[in-house]
């Protein structure tokens, strides 16, 4: 696993805010997750310190050449990432775009990555959320990983924001990899504990999956937040000796008998058995031998099926995370085109007033003018009042039209982003039953495999059965073989001595 950090200025919805990518194996393939984590400083619904994460798979994934980087593109719910590493992975630089046409430019620092031996099979967790801790972290984001299992000396990473830390920055942040240690645990809850800054103890939830965290400052605990399980990777591994199989079910099924006309011409010259009792053997040897091998060739091909069964189902999760995001964005965005369609009715309202009471205006206006006209009584000042009474109605009326007309505006790109994201769901459903179509076919051929390999279990026992059998009448033929030696050495022996008498 890689963990990248650094800061994300997105014009004013994100100033200066923590910014962090994770690589889950480390060097990046084709098809890998990809879990991106940060909060906005004011998204555009208006909220404060909105956090967000989202799991985007690898597309488009290019080998640089003469080095060991990669080039890939993360194609998010509304927001896509290219990324480019960077110095043998120890950087990143992400180009961030919107289909609105924004942009921005990030390089992010690789902050950990896994020392020693590491197990491919250890599972990954991911919490994320926010915390409070007096003024220093006021509803900050906050981030901890476990990306080797959870065992006691397994490390653990934690990061979270300071509001203003204890020198008085702001939007520094709390970045620590370390050992864990487990405290204890119970029906309810598994805890361990470790230190960034404070003495840390978390208290993982068996039934919520959440996390509760406290830290001891000035000599008293204080719980601080509880972040949300937001990723969890657990590979499994396959064994044959397990007894975990799904148990036989009954099921009915139809046969043809046997028909009584012959359909192939009968063998009637000798067939090629084995006639010796040491051809038999020789035959039964390299039978099992041959059924040892299909049995080895048999498990080797499942575990590689199990394994790629498992990345699938790994995708497949994926694919229906990045749907889960697409239909929260669909959702916000429907609420955003509610309220612009309410703004505009109520501005069209507003606008209408307005164009009646310019109207009656105008009409008084001009009816007063007329009448001092008339009269010979005109009077300057209140001629100008009254211009100037004009003027600022007509202008009034045109900031609402402006007013009308972006908002109009602002609806047709609503429209237009909702069906871009409606035919992105299109396509992910797609994509989706395609892959669960794979899975069934990988499930059938797994099936298929356990039943062939029980079959070839099944078989090589009955040869090694056989095989003693045909053992033990060897050795028995060997004893009767040196009894008929020892009959014919006394009677050649008899016979000379009869001989000699004779």
């Amino acid at each position: 696993m890689f963990i990248y950090q650094g800061k994300l200025n997105w014009y004013n919805y994100a100033v200066d805010e923590t910014f962090t990518i994770i690589f889950p194996k480390g060097v990046v393939r084709a098809n890998d997750p990809v879990y991106i984590f940060t909060q906005w400083t004011k998204d555009a619904a208006g909220v404060e310190k909105a956090k967000f994460f989202q799991t985007i798979v690898v597309q488009d994934l290019k080998q640089l050449p003469k080095t060991t980087d990669v080039s890939f593109n993360l194609s998010g719910s509304w927001y896509n990432y290219a990324i480019t590493t960077e110095q043998n992975y120890s950087k990143i630089k992400v180009d961030m775009t919107s289909p609105s046409g924004g942009k921005a430019s990030i390089t992010l620092e690789r902050h950990w990555q896994p020392q020693g031996e590491i197990n491919p099979d250890a599972a990954l967790r991911i919490w994320a959320g926010s915390i409070d801790w007096r003024e220093n972290a006021v509803n900050e984001q906050a981030i901890f990983v476990l990306p080797e299992d959870y065992e006691d000396g397994k490390p653990i990473v934690s990061s979270w924001q300071w509001t203003k830390d204890g020198s008085g920055n702001a939007k520094t942040s709390a970045f620590k990899g370390t050992n864990m240690k487990v405290v204890g645990s119970d029906d309810k809850f598994d805890k361990f504990s470790f230190n960034n800054f404070f003495d840390i103890t978390c208290a993982w939830s068996r039934e919520t999956q959440k996390l509760g965290i406290e830290v001891k400052a000035d000599g008293k605990q204080a719980k601080i937040g509880e972040l949300n399980l937001v990723a969890k990777v657990e590979p499994k591994k396959h064994s044959f000796d397990s007894d975990d199989l799904v148990p036989p079910t009954k099921k009915e099924t139809e046969f043809r008998l046997p028909q009584p006309v012959q359909t192939l011409p009968r063998v009637l010259h000798p067939m090629p058995f084995p006639k010796t009792i040491m051809e038999t053997l020789t035959h039964g040897v390299a039978f099992i031998e041959q059924a040892g091998y299909l049995t080895a060739q048999a498990q080797n091909k499942f575990a590689a099926l199990d394994e790629d069964f498992h990345k699938q189902t790994v995708l497949v999760q994926s694919l229906k995370k990045d749907k889960q995001n697409l239909e929260s964005q669909i959702t916000k965005l429907s609420d955003e085109r509610n309220q612009a369609n309410t703004k505009i009715d109520e501005l069209e309202k507003q606008l209408a007033k307005a164009n009646e009471a310019y109207q009656n205006k105008v009409k008084e206006l001009d009816d007063t003018i007329k009448g001092l006209q008339k009269h010979g009584e005109v009077d300057h000042s209140i001629m100008k009042k009254l211009q100037e009474d004009l003027n600022s109605l007509y202008g009034q009326n045109m900031d609402l039209q402006d007013q009308l007309t972006k908002a109009q505006i602002e609806r047709e790109e609503l429209h237009e982003m909702i069906s871009s994201l409606h035919s992105q769901v299109i396509v992910l459903n797609e994509t989706q039953l395609e892959l669960e179509n794979v899975l069934k076919v990988q499930r059938d051929e797994n099936t298929r495999l356990v039943n062939e390999n029980s079959r070839l279990d099944d078989e090589w026992k009955k040869s090694l059965k056989a095989n003693e059998a045909l053992q033990s009448q060897l050795a028995n033929a060997k004893k009767d073989h040196d009894k008929i030696k020892e009959e014919l050495a006394k009677t050649s022996k008899s016979l000379k001595d009869t001989n000699a008498d004779l």
